[in-house]
């Protein structure tokens, strides 16, 4: 099959700002801007995570490879972990930002003699993962934020984030905090967006695409940039084993979310359902629509195919 880059769009961009300003109004959406809406947003979005992405309760993206969409492609960023985890023999590892859970319970099973705690902030995510994981002796979830480490949960051999780190206001005071809980020798593996650094230099059309995903996703305040990322790390004093734009792989699995997209904005018997739906639930559906436009940029047809965003992985290490 064709990689899903050399595929047309379900509709030009355009006509997909079009469809978001019609049903929602662009000005709305993006008037939550620099809002906190991150814990209403997850109570409201989570059955459409286990609807749209497993009943199991996966939150990233799908990594596909090879362009083609499948459903794997929500372990690659697990796989990673495990690598790591393998490398470094480790028998501590701490998620931040665990959600229902998803990632620390593909984990635990394969590696029975490593002690797994995910963090989360949410109580209702810590209930499900809970919940989810009785079966595992070696998986434990607690409530808290990565901003406050618990001291007790120090000491890790690998710590890991998925598309979570985006939501952090002060990079180096939770860099400190990552820094922390690390064991001397540990590594830290984030997966997540990023504004690229020339992200004003992007169409305006294209801007416009990644605010509109940045706030239907809760990111109010915006994708960091990889390079802010990378130097609060450093001054953490962590060493960055791997910076990797990843953004090829995420292609597949953004255009399946929106040819899913363009089904509801297309079809006025799915519209009627942001009536009845609760509100930052029914807007994952701009994300959706938007989200191959703010890396893929507008699209070869148009003649523009600058992205504003990165999807991409760091792998630190801290020293001994």
């Amino acid at each position: 099959m064709p990689h899903a880059k050399t595929t047309p769009f379900a509709m030009p961009l355009p006509d997909a700002l079009a469809h978001v300003d019609r049903v929602f109004g662009i000005g709305t959406i993006l008037a939550d801007e620099g809002q906190d809406i991150v814990a209403p947003y997850y109570v409201q979005s989570e059955p459409g995570y286990k609807r749209v992405h497993s009943e199991k309760g996966c939150m990233h993206m799908a990594l596909n490879t090879d362009g083609v969409y499948t459903a794997d492609g929500y372990f690659t960023q697990i796989r990673e972990v495990a690598d790591q985890i393998r490398q470094v023999q480790a028998t501590r590892v701490l998620e931040l930002g665990s959600g229902m859970g998803f990632n620390t319970i593909a984990l635990a099973p394969d590696h029975g003699q490593v002690t797994f705690t995910g963090l989360d902030l949410m109580a209702h995510h810590v209930s499900t993962a809970r919940n989810d994981a009785g079966h595992l002796p070696n998986a434990s979830f607690r409530q808290g934020s990565y901003t406050e480490i618990p001291e007790d949960l120090r000491g890790a051999d690998v710590v890991f984030g998925f598309e979570t780190l985006c939501y952090a206001a002060d990079l180096d005071a939770v860099a400190d905090q990552i820094a922390a809980a690390l064991a001397p020798g540990g590594r830290f593996v984030m997966y997540d967006g990023f504004r690229r650094a020339d992200f004003a230099a992007a169409p305006q059309d294209v801007q416009t695409a990644a605010r509109l995903f940045e706030v239907t996703t809760a990111v109010t305040n915006g994708f960091h940039t990889i390079e802010a990322w990378d130097a609060a790390l450093r001054r953490a004093g962590l060493v960055v084993l791997r910076s990797q734009d990843l953004t090829d792989a995420s292609i597949a699995g953004l255009r399946y979310l929106h040819n899913r997209s363009a089904r509801f904005f297309r079809s006025w018997k799915y519209r009627l359902l942001r009536h009845v739906m609760p509100k930052y639930l029914i807007r994952n559906a701009v994300a959706g629509l938007v989200g191959p436009y703010m890396i893929e940029g507008a699209g070869p047809r148009s003649g523009d195919t600058m992205g504003a965003i990165t999807y991409s992985v760091l792998v630190v290490e801290k020293p001994r």
